[in-house]
């Protein structure tokens, strides 16, 4: 199967640029970089109940990109439907060249 076929997800991108402040200094910001599609699946998840009766999940996704289509570095994420997905690792697929796997973190931030 082509990896057309599976790209469903449309994913906003955003990288660490270097930018200049106000009063000349060099800072770094997050700013988009584009828009790309991908096939984004759950991969695992687990619950914790911490001190307080507050419960904290963990939830891992599996991304398929196209080698190309945007530039990855572990500052990179990903934005779906609102949500911020960080990226821990990626690697080639093993079986298919035509995609690369990006393992993301689900980041859930309380209002």
């Amino acid at each position: 199967m082509a990896l057309t076929n599976d790209l469903r997800h449309r994913l906003t991108v955003f990288n660490k640029h270097q930018i200049e402040n106000d009063i000349g200094e060099t800072c770094w910001q997050y700013t988009e970089d584009g828009k790309i599609w991908g096939a984004l699946t759950v991969m695992s998840g687990r619950n914790e109940t911490l001190p307080g009766n507050t419960v904290r999940a963990e939830v891992t996704h599996k991304l398929a990109i196209r080698p190309r289509s945007c530039k990855l570095t572990t500052a990179t994420y990903f934005v779906y439907e609102g949500q911020r997905y960080d990226v821990l690792y990626w690697q080639p697929h093993y079986k298919r060249r035509d995609r690369l796997e990006v393992m993301l973190k689900l980041v859930v931030e309380d209002a």
